[in-house]
């Protein structure tokens, strides 16, 4: 009964530690981007994007280190054998788990993003616009300041949107992967059709 209850006992340390492990990643899916509810001139905007960012994109670095943690907690109370099939197979386990997680965090933000720059999603929700930009007409041509499309100052609506897109993608590489303790997980999230199909 005692060899009974002490596997009984890992397994449940094994549960705890990934239902713990899925805690963190769904904090991921609160939306990285944040809107206030009034128009924003770009440049303003994409600077209240980057102080609230930063903070939470070292609140996900710590979520790392803690499955990472976890992931450890779990090998200290199985002691196995690093290059075991078994071992190697929960490794890989819980790495899809991670990839899904960062995925979904991705697609949470993506999608919310989508909404707020929505001109039927504002209307809807009767939310003012989201840009603050000025319109022009020049030699009867209407000119936008800053204008739509990317330009060299890289201050355009386009530009400050693709950088906000890539705070999202950057979730992939906030922490190390857990099969090999370094690199990151771009390559995986860059395969996952479903995230780029709604980019």
């Amino acid at each position: 009964m005692g060899i009974v209850r002490e596997v009984d006992d890992l397994v449940k340390k094994m549960k705890d530690n990934v239902k713990n492990m899925q805690m963190f990643m769904a904090k991921w899916e609160k939306p990285l981007f944040e809107r206030k509810n009034k128009p924003m001139y770009p440049e303003d905007l994409e600077q209240t994007h980057q102080a609230s960012v930063m903070p939470r994109l070292e609140e996900i670095r710590d979520n790392g280190k803690n499955i990472h943690k976890l992931m450890k907690d779990t090998a200290d109370n199985i002691k196995p054998d690093k290059k075991s099939p078994t071992w190697l197979a929960y490794v890989d386990y819980v790495n899809g788990l991670i990839i899904e997680g960062i995925t979904k965090g991705i697609n949470a933000s993506m999608s919310y993003l989508s909404e707020q720059i929505s001109i039927h999603y504002n209307k809807h929700h009767q939310l003012p616009p989201i840009f603050d930009i000025k319109v022009d007409l020049r030699d009867r041509e209407v000119t936008f300041d800053p204008s739509i499309e990317p330009n060299i100052r890289g201050n355009s609506i386009k530009d400050i949107i693709s950088k906000i897109i890539n705070d999202f993608i950057s979730l992939a590489i906030q922490m190390p992967r857990l099969d090999t303790n370094n690199g990151d997980y771009l390559v995986e999230i860059k395969d996952q059709f479903e995230l780029f199909g709604s980019m």
